[in-house]
């Protein structure tokens, strides 16, 4: 339609490069381990799909596929060892996962990637575009099995991103359906994460054995207390430390590194740290209640979850080291403390603010001023407000709202 007048083929330039050398194809592929696909089959079935897009004697340069989910961000991907896919049995050769992929298309290695469908190179829509930029930014084309070939770029496209919306759409479903899970299991009382100092995990001998997609079963895991008595004796006394005598938490990470033979590292812990002390005074799991959601470790970088969103297990599930009375008024201790270190002026204000008082100066000295507040007069010094000062005022605050 838009060709020259006359035959132009025999000039040394009409030919591309790419038309004199075969394309190197390579497969893309994924499989969940959160659905109920066998890798052996979904894989070898998705080559299969795949295979339509090959030139007639193309064959493909290699191999990239994954089993994991899909909802991994780009940086997660790709995590699990060849050894763990050669016990898989799947009978279909592998170069590597998606990161290797990037690393072939980077090193000029291939010009396309055929996968069964986009959903198949991420659950998300954002990898998955990331995905398909950069290997469009190195001249690398993506196709896909289940969509049209030919005709317009604009009816392709359009096609894609709705796959990838439903692809997201799904990704979130899962998600859901996945924290519905999470929460029975700790409405069960069943472990979450790592135990805590002063426990271990044992297997639930009653409880139905989780497969698992590398081989093996994953049992359901309670707590119990730990063998060495002396860890939920150092847990009780960091409690006692902090409610009773009222102490920091780098004082009493030197209460206890002045006596370990009484209170015992962790294992691989070399000191007590402030930080740990924090982190076992607000455990809330030391009640012997399973507790689950305490923090967003995936969807919002580790952001501490409040308190309304834990997920408490129906009834206690492993034994109790330090009632729940004495957690509740240890946390209410703690929180009045982190109250005075926050500054005198900020913590008035903010007491002020929530009462709708209005503090006026009505004169000042070199060291005072006298302030009007709800029709009585305060003298306060200058600077930085003492936290026993700050105290006294927000009491007085408490009086006149």
């Amino acid at each position: 339609m838009f060709g020259p007048p006359i035959d132009l083929s025999g000039l040394p330039g009409y030919q591309t490069s790419t038309s004199v050398r075969p394309a190197r194809t390579a497969f893309l592929g994924r499989c969940s381990t959160k659905d109920n696909q066998d890798p052996r089959s979904s894989i070898a079935g998705q080559v299969a799909e795949a295979s339509v897009l090959l030139e007639p004697g193309e064959t493909f340069a290699a191999h990239f596929w994954d089993v994991e989910s899909g909802m991994l961000g780009l940086d997660e991907r790709s995590q699990v060892t060849d050894g763990d896919y050669e016990r898989l049995g799947v009978p279909v050769p592998r170069d590597g996962g998606l990161r290797e992929l990037l690393e072939w298309v980077e090193g000029g290695r291939l010009d396309r990637v055929v996968c069964e469908r986009i959903s198949r190179v991420a659950r998300d829509m954002l990898p998955s575009l990331q995905v398909e930029r950069h290997l469009l930014s190195r001249g690398v084309a993506l196709e896909c099995a289940n969509e049209p070939r030919g005709g317009m770029t604009t009816g392709q496209l359009e096609l894609r991103r709705t796959a990838q919306v439903r692809a997201e759409i799904y990704r979130h479903e899962l998600m859901e359906q996945s924290m519905r899970g999470q929460r029975q299991h700790a409405a069960n009382g069943y472990r979450h994460g790592s135990p805590c100092y002063g426990y271990i995990a044992v297997e639930d001998p009653d409880a139905p054995v989780a497969p698992n997609r590398f081989g093996g079963g994953r049992p359901k895991m309670r707590l119990a207390l730990h063998p060495d008595s002396r860890r939920a004796e150092t847990v009780q006394r960091v409690f006692h430390l902090r409610r009773t005598d009222r102490l920091t938490d780098r004082e009493i990470a030197r209460v206890l590194a002045a006596d370990l033979d009484r209170h015992p590292l962790a294992d691989g812990q070399t000191l007590w740290r402030q930080g740990r002390i924090g982190r076992m005074l607000a455990q809330p799991k030391y009640t012997g209640y399973q507790v689950f959601n305490r923090r967003a470790a995936r969807t919002n970088h580790d952001r501490a979850n409040p308190i309304s969103d834990w997920v408490w297990s129906r009834e206690r599930a492993h034994p109790v080291i330090v009632p729940l009375e004495e957690w509740y008024e240890t946390q209410m201790v703690t929180a009045r403390m982190q109250e005075r270190r926050t500054p005198g002026w900020d913590r008035v204000h903010a007491a002020a603010a929530q009462r709708g008082i209005r503090f006026t100066k009505v004169r000042s000295a070199r060291s005072h001023i006298l302030y009007e507040v709800a029709g009585r007069e305060i003298v306060l010094p200058r600077g930085d407000l003492p936290a026993a000062v700050a105290d006294e005022v927000i009491a007085i605050l408490e009086t006149v709202a």
